[in-house]
């Protein structure tokens, strides 16, 4: 898979290897829709973030019974920059896509970790979303339908559907991402970029899904 690269930022990394390779984190091509006159990266609401850091490969264990090797994993840390240059500090999820690397050999090439990054709406937003999404859904159901959602706590149905809104916050952002090994951290290197308005998960939803 093909990506682009977005002028990361090494922040630090807190092993050495002995290799030159510098962390660094990747927006998907995909995830792109359009960049702004800064050629910032611009991607949409609807739908996760798709990024890939990579970091210098790990020492591969050369005793048996040594310590294992687990996949990698990411974490990210997200900050809106408000007009006045200012950061405020959100809440960002992440979903492991997948990672790899090739740890053998005199010269291994940089492991890597693929994730997609959310970010929420605030707690206000997402509550309106979610009950316009269920309002939106009970109007086009039949009557049996309804009575069978309606056999569920209406706060089961909130929480369900809440859980699965994949709209993000519009704004724009500067995400640290971390790839953590154990309660080492290999490296972490940050993107910045614009999230759109494209619409909303209450006029998408998710086609066959019944929050009962």
């Amino acid at each position: 898979m093909r990506f682009v690269m977005l002028t990361p930022i090494l922040l630090y990394a807190s092993v050495a290897f002995a290799t030159d390779t510098l962390p660094s984190c990747e927006i998907a091509k995909e995830s792109i829709v359009s960049r702004s006159s800064f050629g910032l990266a611009q991607v949409s609401n609807l739908g996760g973030i798709r990024i890939t850091c990579r970091v210098p490969a790990r020492p591969f264990p050369t005793t048996p019974g040594g310590e294992r090797r687990y996949s990698l994993k990411a974490a990210t840390t997200a900050y809106e920059i408000l007009r006045d240059g200012s950061k405020k500090l959100v809440p960002s999820e992440v979903h492991i896509v997948g990672g790899g690397g090739d740890g053998f050999g005199a010269d291994p090439a940089p492991e890597w970790v693929e994730f997609d990054v959310l970010i929420p709406l605030d707690s206000k937003e997402l509550d309106a979303e979610v009950r316009r999404y269920l309002a939106k859904m009970m109007g086009s159901m039949t009557p049996e339908q309804k009575a069978q959602v309606g056999q569920f706590p209406q706060e089961k149905v909130l929480k369900n559907i809440r859980e699965l809104v994949y709209q993000s916050r519009v704004g724009h952002f500067q995400l640290e991402c971390h790839v953590p090994d154990g309660s080492r951290v290999l490296g972490t290197a940050s993107v910045e970029l614009e999230v759109l308005f494209k619409g909303r998960f209450s006029d998408i939803g998710l086609p066959g899904w019944s929050p009962a």
